[in-house]
């Protein structure tokens, strides 16, 4: 998938360009993540293995395996070519397979990447989790809501650590970011906002499919899994995002990351309360049964967030927090590379309009001007300041790393399988909304998804 990143100089004039002459503008450069170069002792590295060598499985795994202390023990995959693949990347002999459970079943694995289609992650979390492993799972957590409850349970009956894959808790920006809200710089948050486009037939998953894949190259029958049967599909299996069978569509996909994002933002410990979505399929009608188009509104206790998400149009994510103190704004996609904060005082700066008879309003503008206009010199510059992501940043190896690191020291995931499963319901409330034409309501008693 191609994605636009802001330059430093597009997000220098962002932050200063729309405020004109009423406000100064600075930038100021985060720090990385501190992550040693020097490796550990090879009986102190950890050992992971992975399934799933996918489009997001192989940046995985590549990344991970540039993690000091970290080493690839084992790959699985049920393509033929993926499989080869993640021998190039490893670059040295590694046991591959096409059973999980092999992975599973070998001592010498502490822990197990799993880079799947949604409609694996339960069956695999749970072997996983039986089989004394730690698990780090893509987003969204779950495909179904049942799922995350029992995945819960397994994580604190097993005593292992299941850590989500949508990295924004890791993001040094988005900690930046939860420092400034904490500091109440833009006063109590009322309303969110998140949006999104892509503009092309990678950005709406029309992934380029293997030649070479045919039944003799992909085992078709276990990749469907719990899914419903289905004969065998090559656009099914490259382009599974498109069906509700096997994923999410756009909210599995993307609202994913701004809820993740949000929850994060704003310590929320449960699913939104309601949530109402509308959109549409207006441009990819390639027999997918997902829409291009969906905004959702969402209520949470004490604040409301939109999202919106598009297909068809290209366009930087940005998320506005709004308060009575101004906004914040995180510009940037899945990698956010910049955070910035426009105060307000939420003050009059010239006297209301008045329907007024002339006689009136005279003196009553003056009398304004009088009592509040400043005096010359006596005026401080209010600074909307940002901050930004040092160059080639990677929010997914800090969130890799911190996950290694709970598996070596053990402690708690930076996003456990709780905070997964309110993220992922959120997801799900958002389709149950759009394809059931309704308000959704969480049933918190009966961990269940309602209508209005």
């Amino acid at each position: 998938m191609t994605t636009r990143k802001l330059s430093r100089r597009a997000f220098m004039e962002a932050t200063t360009g729309a405020a004109g002459a009423a406000w100064a503008g600075k930038a100021l450069p985060l720090d990385a993540t501190q992550i040693p170069t020097k490796a550990a002792a090879p009986s102190d590295a950890v050992r992971f293995g992975i399934v799933g060598i996918g489009m997001r499985g192989s940046d995985l795994l590549a990344q991970s395996i540039k993690l000091p202390g970290v080493e690839c023990a084992g790959a699985c995959d049920l393509y033929d070519g993926r499989v080869e693949l993640a021998k190039e990347i490893i670059g040295k002999p590694v046991t591959t397979t096409k059973r999980y459970q092999d992975l599973l079943e070998r001592k010498d694995i502490d822990c197990i990447l799993a880079p799947v289609p949604d409609h694996w992650h339960h069956n695999l979390v749970m072997d996983a989790l039986s089989a004394g492993k730690d698990v780090y799972v893509e987003k969204p957590m779950t495909h179904e809501v049942p799922e995350g409850f029992s995945m819960i349970a397994a994580a604190d009956r097993y005593h292992r650590i299941v850590q989500v894959g949508s990295q924004e808790p890791s993001s040094v920006v988005y900690h930046k970011a939860k420092a400034l809200l904490e500091s109440k710089v833009v006063g109590d948050v009322c309303l969110i906002e998140s949006s999104l486009g892509r503009n092309s037939p990678c950005g709406a998953w029309v992934y380029g499919i293997p030649p070479d894949l045919s039944p003799e190259t992909l085992d078709w029958n276990t990749w469907l899994g719990p899914a419903p049967k289905h004969a065998f599909s090559r656009k099914r299996w490259a382009r599974w995002r498109c069906w509700m069978d096997y994923g999410e569509g756009v909210t599995g996909d993307l609202f994913v990351h701004s809820l993740t994002g949000i929850h994060y933002l704003m310590g929320v410990t449960a699913p939104p309360l309601r949530a109402s979505s509308s959109g549409g399929l207006f441009r990819w009608r390639d027999g997918r049964d997902v829409p291009d188009v969906l905004t959702t509104a969402y209520d949470y206790p004490g604040f409301r967030v939109t999202l919106r998400v598009t297909l068809n149009t290209g366009e930087d994510e940005i998320t506005r927090v709004m308060g009575p103190g101004g906004m914040m704004k995180i510009l940037g996609i899945e990698n956010p590379n910049a955070v910035t904060v426009w105060p307000e005082d939420g003050k009059n700066h010239g006297p209301c309009d008045m329907a007024w008879p002339q006689k009136l309003a005279d003196p009553f503008e003056q009398k304004w001007h009088a009592e509040h206009d400043l005096k010359p010199g006596t005026g401080e510059t209010v600074e909307a300041s940002g901050w930004y992501a040092p160059p080639h940043y990677s929010s997914t190896r800090d969130h890799l790393w911190n996950f290694f690191q709970s598996v070596k020291t053990r402690r708690p995931s930076v996003e456990d399988a709780v905070f997964g499963n309110n993220a992922a319901i959120a997801c799900h409330m958002a389709n149950y909304s759009y394809f059931n034409k309704c308000v959704a309501v969480w049933d918190a008693e009966q961990k269940r998804i309602t209508r209005a």
